[in-house]
């Protein structure tokens, strides 16, 4: 199986993007996402694709989105962030903001926590960490498809990385929105693909 950006000589890094117990888990905050998340099965399909990459010596980034205890810097520029302080829990250390308590975090593996954007290398050293590790394609998964994976694929290009999203591993707002990102606005900007071809095309 061949995936556009994942060829022979290429080297990826796995983004797993806001997999987090108050954004994904419906034990936590029983939303739309959290049952689509829930719906789709993405956790198992993200576990078998990060120990994919690490059984293959290629880096897995979690990528958080945090706030401080009392959101001092928090700029409520839009709706989700004005959501998200106003809700109040999403904190830096918290059990609520912390990665998905059923996804498998490896001894390697890296956290990337932003604090601010919409988007995984907004105001973060990411794209300094993934060039320090020699990354040519950055491979999204999590959520959510209608704004951090779109979002962070743009950012990716922009950055001068090739994006591919495994869309059976990621989950948008809606199975509405997610099915039109993946097929209408997504394939602008990344290579859409799903987690067994991936893992296979990595070698």
């Amino acid at each position: 199986m061949t995936v556009k950006g994942l060829e022979p000589g290429k080297r990826p890094a796995l983004l797993i993007s806001e997999m987090q117990n108050g954004i994904t888990d419906r034990a936590f905050r029983d939303t739309p996402l959290a049952e689509q998340v829930a719906t789709r099965g993405i956790v198992g399909k993200i576990n078998a694709l990060s120990a994919g990459f690490r059984e293959r010596g290629f880096p897995v980034i979690h990528c958080t989105i945090t706030a401080r205890a009392d959101f001092y810097g928090w700029n409520r520029n839009c709706v989700l962030a004005a959501r998200i302080f106003r809700e109040g829990n999403l904190v830096s250390g918290s059990h609520f903001a912390a990665i998905h308590d059923d996804i498998v975090v490896g001894g390697q593996d890296i956290v990337s926590e932003r604090h601010h954007g919409m988007a995984a290398f907004t105001g973060t050293d990411l794209a300094s960490t993934l060039r320090g590790l020699g990354i040519d394609t950055v491979v999204f998964c999590g959520v959510s498809t209608n704004v951090a994976l779109m979002g962070g694929s743009v950012e990716a290009v922009g950055h001068g990385y090739t994006s591919v999203i495994a869309e059976d591993s990621a989950a948008g707002g809606t199975a509405e929105t997610h099915q039109i990102q993946v097929t209408m606005h997504l394939p602008l900007v990344a290579t859409v693909s799903r987690h067994a071809d991936i893992i296979e095309a990595l070698g």
